[in-house]
């Protein structure tokens, strides 16, 4: 498997990889010298990956997607709950609005709210209204629930 197309190492391990373009690509760095990919397994723990689906941007279907071709979004789909990897090729920060099928994904947008979940290391905690951007900082990408 190779990333390298899309400017993602396949094992991440140069420098550690880039977390959240890994992340779309469902790729994580390995334990070694300095990086620590546990806080990330954490969150897939905590989320339940295990018995998610995994829709890249690439699929066309996908419920979550952005018109920002900068900005890439891979979904990870439980039948109550979506993990959301938003991954930024910009050399800018990007406010991104989010196209989202709520009827495919099952959900009523009123009882929504995205949260950015704290992952040590890697970002800290936030939340946006379903109605408003979310800010992906440059070259980087947040994960959201």
């Amino acid at each position: 498997m190779s990333g390298i197309p899309f400017g993602v190492g396949g094992e991440m391990l140069e420098k550690g990889g880039h977390p959240f373009r890994g992340l779309v690509y469902g790729m994580t760095t390995r334990k070694y010298s300095t990086f620590d990919p546990r806080p990330v397994w954490k969150l897939f723990d905590d989320f339940g990956i295990a018995q998610s689906r995994m829709e890249g941007y690439w699929v066309e279907n996908n419920p979550v997607k952005t018109s920002n071709p900068r900005v890439r979004i891979t979904i990870y789909r439980k039948p109550d709950q979506v993990l959301i990897a938003i991954g930024s090729w910009s050399q800018t920060n990007e406010k991104v609005r989010l196209d989202i099928n709520w009827q495919a994904l099952g959900m009523d947008p009123q009882k929504v709210t995205l949260t950015a979940p704290a992952i040590a290391g890697l970002q800290d905690a936030s939340t946006w209204s379903v109605h408003e951007p979310v800010l992906v900082p440059a070259n980087e990408g947040i994960v959201l629930s």
